[in-house]
């Protein structure tokens, strides 16, 4: 019996030591975060802006209050709101803390609505984007993409109870966008 006891007390020592190692490193990494990590946010008169200075890189979110500001290269459609639900538009941009420069990720978003109906939007963008390939999608909403120069832009159109809804995003690396 001595023996059975001995190593169960050998086992509840061990994962003892191992729950003590454990919340020995979650609070090391809490310490190295908390001074590693700067966040910095500012107010303007068009949004708000978020930085974020981490050892693996740098974050940064910049929002705009009007629809349209967010997406570069797609025109705005004339006469369009910005969507009650979007909150405004966002920039969200990811670089490398490596050094090198090369590691990056963009993401560009805005959301529009018009009383237009669907089709005269579609027409629009057609017309000003003629090299956009076009999906259509179940539910009657349509997408339009372009992939080129390390980005991709879509804009989805959608009609809904308010209106035609335009979303526009772009994705690609932070230079393109």
């Amino acid at each position: 019996m001595r023996a059975s006891q001995s190593r169960r007390g050998g086992i509840l020592f061990g994962l003892l030591l191992t729950a003590f190692a454990m919340v020995c490193l979650v609070i090391a990494g809490g310490l190295y975060l908390a001074r590693n990590v700067r966040v910095q946010t500012s107010q303007r008169a068009g949004g708000a802006d978020v930085s974020i200075e981490t050892p693996a890189g740098h974050l940064s979110v910049r929002a705009h209050e009007r629809a349209g500001a967010a997406v570069s290269d797609v025109p705005f459609y004339p006469g369009a709101r910005q969507a009650k639900d979007s909150g405004g538009d966002a920039v969200v941009e990811w670089t490398s803390g490596n050094g090198k420069g090369d590691g990056g990720l963009s993401v560009s978003a805005s959301s529009m609505v018009t009383p237009d109906p669907v089709d005269k939007v579609v027409d629009f963008y057609k017309a000003q984007l003629p090299n956009w390939m076009i999906v259509h999608e179940r539910g009657g909403a349509i997408r339009m993409e372009l992939d080129q120069g390390g980005y991709k832009r879509i804009i989805g159109i959608k009609e809904k109870y308010d209106g035609t809804h335009i979303a526009v995003a772009s994705i690609g690396e932070p230079a393109s966008n």
